[in-house]
């Protein structure tokens, strides 16, 4: 898969319109975890149907963690059941019963600091675990929250997600060819504010940073690094793993900041690098939670 073509298929959530709405109302008054049992039916059909996805995380096993084959491909299958999972517990939240979920965060009075310093800091997220989760489990009145959106989502799920995060002190940006989103996140940087985006897609832009990552080099997004350096705010970065049932485990660090010394091409570096470090740290306790489906080191 080419840098475009994972672009293009990196930002929308699958299931149509109708498909969408029947989740959203469907999942507002019945438990999650009785929808669980159809993905064991639902995720064999998918693997065959989408065998490229399935060959780029078979590949993530067995060439980056080093599994047998065998090992590989029920890494591969769980995978994609764990990614489900994830996927109807977010469709749950966005509509509402979002009491079923339980989430511990061990180091969440680093978070707490954060909140309490003077001044906006970035929330950089990745593609583990469960993102949609910041916004509504970090409950807090301290500094708005703006979570970077992709723009091109069904109408239901937009109109959904803009209703339950108003509900949680979170206001969307959404990301823009024009690139006015830039300016909406100086904006409220400036304003003190935290601003969460998904850090490990190159997602509307070919620029990125040649990062070693689990040994082999990967390219991640230049921007968000950038604007971190240029500001001089702090990044904080974490992922919400998904246990047994409903329940999440958050896993939180705030990033070393880089010297003076160092010109903004390299300040950009070192905080990319130390982002990489914290997801290489996840994945190596949670390998199976990558949800990157495509050649992420091609």
């Amino acid at each position: 898969m080419s840098e475009q073509e994972a672009r293009q298929w990196s930002g929308k959530t699958g299931g149509g319109n109708f498909g969408q709405r029947f989740l959203l109302t469907f999942l507002k008054k019945v438990r999650v975890v009785f929808l669980y049992p159809v993905l064991y039916l639902v995720v064999p059909f998918y693997c065959v149907i989408n065998h490229h996805a399935f060959g780029c995380i078979y590949r993530y096993f067995n060439e980056i963690h080093h599994y047998s084959g065998w090992r590989s491909f029920w890494s591969t299958i769980r995978n994609h059941l764990i990614f489900g999972k994830v996927v109807l517990d977010r469709f749950a939240i966005l509509a509402g019963n979002d009491g079923q979920f339980r989430i511990d965060v061990p180091d969440r009075l680093a978070f707490e600091e954060m909140l309490a310093r003077p001044g906006g800091f970035i929330v950089a997220g990745s593609h583990i675990g469960n993102f949609e989760l910041v916004g509504h489990f970090f409950k807090q009145e301290q500094k708005p929250i703006n979570i970077i959106v992709y723009d091109g989502e069904n109408a239901a799920f937009q109109e959904r997600r803009r209703d339950s995060f108003g509900a949680h002190n979170v206001k969307m940006i959404p990301v823009k060819e024009d690139l006015s989103h830039i300016f909406a996140i100086k904006t409220a940087l400036d304003n003190g504010e935290i601003v969460a985006i998904l850090c490990d897609r190159i997602f509307g832009s070919p620029k990125a940073l040649e990062i070693s990552f689990f040994g082999k080099t990967a390219k991640f997004p230049l921007g968000t690094f950038v604007l971190a350096a240029q500001m001089e705010v702090p990044v904080v970065t974490l992922a919400a793993l998904k246990q047994r049932g409903t329940r999440y485990r958050g896993l939180l660090k705030v990033l070393p900041e880089p010297t003076e010394k160092m010109n903004i091409r390299g300040r950009s570096k070192f905080i990319a690098e130390q982002y990489a470090g914290f997801l290489e740290e996840v994945l190596r306790q949670y390998p199976e939670q990558w949800f990157n489906f495509y050649d992420f080191w091609n």
